[in-house]
């Protein structure tokens, strides 16, 4: 971005508003996509816009944004690469390519910024205007994806409206919950009620659905279908490569088939999925997407590097899934997979391990039920019990908790700023000793390796 914000040539054309503006939008590709980086943006002559591969192998894009249309005086492009965030530690490549919904959704972002620069004179005018379409930028986009991914006919952003004003308002003193379900095979068109504006004019058919339990069933072109029990989708189960709040699971399995789920939950976040698995989320006012499979073979690879022996992938799976969980909880949690065995009194005092001969008689009693369990097997809804009580989980690398609800008092502290809280401080000294996986109480998931935060999202 440095050359962006030196680029005398643009910043005489569109002004330090237009700037701010542009610098905003470009931006955009790294909110909604954390697990890339963009390199410098660079002026060119004009150039169709949007996103392009950079080859075969899919690795890299190109980005472009345009001003102007081909053969005017004025028109100008700039580009820059798309690419896989890199991550130190790694010590083999990791498989770096970028997946066709990312590749859409940096073209859409392209286009979009293109189209508004074009009118930028008119959305500059007024400073209400120009941080109103600054503040719905990301928005725009992933609405457009939906609607361009599901083939649906009725406004996708109206939907997102609509749960933004649920998510400020209450019903009986409690907070609205919603549930949708978009179905681009259901091709009734509305008559006389469309989805969501007409139906939603009324506070009691926004509390009608809370999400969990059950979802308006809504066609493409906006008519309700149906309001259904989720529970029927549940049949068939979902598999390991699905990912997902565990208490989102209903709506996550009727996502499948084609259609796209939609809730809001009661902390105000809007969460969408579609095949099974979490997509998108507007959380902390902003909007991302979630590549779940990158992440995990991420996270294998960078605590195997400096592992010795084996580590089993299953149980980075269950870790990250029980960080998911603990995160739309908002319960805040600690998980640290050792790499060695004997470590474990290295960073949990004796009296806070499975086992330990000081054991309370209450601790022994539930120690006697978790003994010997392993992650990767333990249900979820059990284990973000356990993830929620203050202290960790530490786990060996065959998955078996070894200690929960511990105080972790790591031997080596690793590098500390002195502003961290008590909870990043512990994992970053268990870092030393292992993967670390510090959930905060706003959601936020870290991850930490040899006492540095790798990655967060």
């Amino acid at each position: 971005m440095s050359d962006l914000r030196l680029n005398d040539e643009l910043k005489l054309r569109l002004g330090d508003a237009g700037m701010a503006f542009l610098a905003s939008g470009v931006q955009a590709i790294n909110r909604l996509l954390p697990h890339v980086e963009v390199t410098d943006w660079k002026q060119d002559t004009w150039k169709l816009p949007g996103g392009r591969w950079s080859s075969s192998a899919r690795t890299e894009l190109n980005a472009t944004v345009s001003f102007g249309a081909k053969g005017e005086e004025s028109s100008w492009s700039m580009s820059a690469t798309v690419r896989r965030r890199k991550v130190k530690g790694l010590t083999k490549p990791l498989s770096m390519a970028i997946d066709v919904r990312e590749h859409d959704i940096c073209n859409l972002v392209a286009v979009h910024l293109s189209g508004l620069l074009t009118r930028i004179p008119g959305i500059l005018a007024e400073r209400s205007a120009r941080h109103a379409v600054i503040r719905t930028f990301d928005e725009t986009v992933v609405a457009a994806h939906i609607q361009k991914h599901h083939k649906l006919e009725l406004s996708v952003a109206s939907v997102l409206d609509a749960m933004h004003a649920m998510s400020e308002q209450s019903y009986e003193n409690k907070a609205l919950t919603f549930g949708c379900l978009l179905d681009p095979k259901k091709s009734l068109l509305p008559e006389g009620t469309m989805f969501p504006g007409d139906l939603l004019q009324l506070k009691k058919y926004k509390a009608l659905s809370d999400g969990f339990r059950t979802a308006y069933l809504v066609s493409k072109h906006g008519a309700i279908v149906d309001f259904v029990d989720l529970e029927k989708y549940v049949s068939g189960g979902l598999t390991g490569s699905n990912h997902y709040p565990d208490w989102t699971g209903s709506l996550a399995s009727a996502s499948r088939g084609g259609r796209c789920g939609i809730a809001l939950s009661r902390q105000g976040d809007i969460l969408i999925f579609d095949e099974g698995t979490l997509r998108f989320t507007y959380r902390f006012g902003q909007w991302q997407y979630w590549n779940h499979a990158h992440l995990i073979r991420l996270l294998r690879d960078r605590a195997s590097a400096s592992m010795k022996g084996k580590l089993d992938g299953n149980v980075v799976g269950a870790t990250y899934r029980a960080a998911l969980d603990v995160s739309f909880r908002r319960s805040g949690g600690l998980f640290v997979v050792l790499d060695h065995a004997k470590d474990l009194h290295e960073i949990v005092g004796n009296g806070d391990a499975v086992g330990d001969a000081s054991r309370g008689d209450a601790d022994s009693a539930l120690d006697a039920v978790v003994a010997n369990k392993h992650i990767q097997y333990l249900p979820r809804s059990v284990l973000v019990e356990l993830a929620a009580l203050d202290g960790a989980i530490v786990l060996q690398k065959s998955g078996e908790i070894v200690a929960y609800g511990a105080v972790l008092r790591p031997r080596r502290s690793g590098k500390l700023k002195g502003s961290e809280g008590s909870r990043t401080k512990a994992a970053i000294g268990a870092s030393l000793y292992g993967l670390a996986v510090k959930v905060s109480s706003d959601g936020e998931i870290s991850f930490y390796r040899e006492g540095q935060q790798f990655l967060h999202v």
